[in-house]
């Protein structure tokens, strides 16, 4: 993935489809069922835990980033569709945003229920063939949970779970006393979620956190959207790479796959390694294709 978009990169083709996902952490495009996925970092649900509303400065970058998507995508042919999850569906201030982006941009947002959001997501990812026939997908400010019968949307994430910890703790960030913030997240993940009572052994992974750790335990320095199907998490990997990048401190935005993540990667990890525990998780199976890649699906097939 990149965090940045030209215009080159996106091909053109009549009758097709452009998907904007309008994420917590971040606004990802792709143009067409195959097309490169592009990733624009906002931050769009920073704060949302504490003030319950999205923040002014984020909104702004945000309907800016849409709005040249938007452009892009009809210049090239494409017809454009936009989704919002977790950050959006949340904020108190939803109905402002969403108008913005119709008067500028000249869509409607379809804000996703936390089930619509696990459905996508589980459609494309999960190949019972594999064996995984369940679903983790960590965004910036939910966590899904998905099977072929039940899907539920949790909000924790790799930016919600910064703010709560942050705020719980007292601390200033990822390198100031991190098993006391974890403590603080995986209270809160007690609370949410409460007791499961289910095993999911072997569960398909997807979302921003568990790619960016499966490159990291594959040891790529750039992502390989060919190559990361073939990661595999444990627990004790997980906890490996806590530790290594705890040791990193702030050489961790030096590396390229942490450049726009390195100071919620380690919260984005500490959340996968509770919900390990929590849903009795053996195996995480890093995919890339994800809810994006459900809803162009859903796009293509249902409103072209």
């Amino acid at each position: 993935m990149t965090d940045t978009y030209e215009k080159n990169d996106i091909v053109g083709k009549a009758d097709s489809a452009a998907v904007i996902d309008i994420g917590s952490n971040s606004i990802r495009y792709a143009a067409g069922r195959n097309g490169k996925k592009l990733v624009i970092t906002t931050r769009l649900g920073s704060g949302l835990a504490q003030s319950g509303r999205l923040d002014e400065e984020r909104t702004e970058k945000s309907i800016s980033v849409i709005s040249a998507l938007v452009s892009n995508a009809r210049h090239s042919g494409y017809v454009p569709f936009a989704y919002a999850t977790s950050a959006v569906r949340d904020a108190s201030n939803k109905f402002e945003f969403i108008n913005r982006i119709k008067q500028k941009c000249g869509i409607t947002v379809d804000v996703l229920s936390g089930e619509r959001e696990a459905q996508y997501a589980f459609e494309a990812a999960c190949n019972s063939s594999d064996g995984c026939s369940a679903l983790i997908d960590i965004g910036g400010a939910s966590m899904q949970i998905a099977e072929a019968k039940s899907k539920v949307s949790y909000p924790i994430g790799c930016v919600r779970g910064k703010d709560i910890a942050l705020k719980s703790s007292g601390k200033t960030d990822c390198d100031d006393d991190f098993e006391t913030q974890r403590t603080a997240i995986n209270q809160y993940m007690d609370e949410i979620i409460g007791t499961p009572n289910r095993r999911l052994g072997k569960c398909a992974g997807i979302g921003g956190t568990i790619t960016t750790l499966a490159a990291l335990s594959l040891g790529m320095r750039e992502y390989d959207r060919d190559e990361i199907d073939k990661a595999v998490l444990n627990k004790f990997e997980v906890e490996r790479l806590i530790v290594a990048l705890s040791t990193m401190g702030t050489e961790r935005k030096l590396n390229p796959l942490l450049r726009e993540r390195h100071d919620v990667i380690m919260y984005g990890a500490a959340v996968l390694a509770h919900a390990m525990e929590l849903f009795r998780i053996e195996e995480v199976h890093a995919r890339d294709r994800d809810g994006l890649d459900g809803y162009m699906q859903y796009v293509t097939e249902h409103l072209l």
